[in-house]
């Protein structure tokens, strides 16, 4: 049998390559949960403020007020609100609601408030939580190293904005993979998606089209059976919601609350 050293030395460092690899690839795949400076607000009005991250879920909480303390986990069924950057431009202010469409409560972020407010939520809780940081995962870093590689005309995004009712705006990150076609590799980008709701009653709505809206929603509206009928009959829908609102409050004679 013939020794080839340089082959064996190719052979030696795969072999160390994969080894690593297999070592840290859990490390790789998990998404950064960065703490963030927050105000947490209890249903029984107490608050406290500290470093708060998401363990591995929205539902799964974490706060650290001191530095010299360890973390703990909170009941987010005790919480009421979580401003994150409290009083900074960058303030966000999330909520775990009911909803119209299950009993389960689903963790959601408050977009504009008023006698109807607006909510979005995601598919990916934690990514709405940490929807401004960039929280790319070792494996879709290399993937996307890998599909620059072998496509240079087409490029990445590592993020896209989307447009939120009231000028506000929303960052959506898109998570990569990577595989190996006939003749090239290739790289696939998704997003989370993301749904509004309009608070009534202390219940969620989703809004949706509208007859499935008005199946779901209906009830809601009996005190103000005027905006039940316009809906009906097409003159208002739900396509844009800071309209909706004003239209809702004019035909059914309500006054402005307070407006975040």
């Amino acid at each position: 049998m013939n020794y080839n050293p340089l082959k064996m030395k190719n052979v030696v460092i795969l072999l160390i390559i994969f080894s690593t690899f297999n070592l840290f690839s859990q490390d790789f795949e998990l998404r950064k949960t960065p703490p963030i400076n927050s105000k947490i607000i209890y249903l029984d009005g107490t608050s406290e403020e500290g470093m708060l991250w998401m363990a591995n879920s929205a539902f799964n909480p974490r706060l650290k007020t001191d530095k010299n303390w360890k973390s703990r986990k909170l009941d987010y069924k005790t919480i009421d609100k979580i401003i994150t950057n409290p009083e900074a431009e960058n303030e966000r202010i999330f909520q775990y609601l009911n909803h119209n469409y299950s009993k389960y409560k689903i963790f959601v972020e408050l977009i504009y408030e008023d006698v109807l407010s607006i909510y979005i939520g995601s598919n990916d809780s934690d990514d709405l939580f940490y929807s401004d940081i960039n929280r790319q995962s070792m494996g879709e870093l290399m993937a996307q190293m890998r599909f620059e590689g072998v496509n240079y005309s087409q490029k990445l995004k590592l993020s896209d904005t989307i447009e939120l009712p009231y000028g506000k705006k929303l960052i959506r990150p898109y998570r990569y993979t990577y595989y190996y076609g006939l003749n090239s590799g290739m790289a696939t980008g998704v997003t989370p998606t993301y749904h509004y709701y309009l608070l009534k009653d202390s219940t969620l709505l989703k809004v949706e089209k509208t007859k499935r809206f008005l199946k779901k929603s209906k009830e809601y509206f009996q005190d103000c059976p005027a905006i039940i009928t316009d809906l009906e009959q097409n003159i208002i829908s739900l396509k844009k919601l800071d309209v909706f609102i004003e239209y809702y409050k004019d035909i059914c004679g309500l006054e402005n609350t307070i407006k975040n």
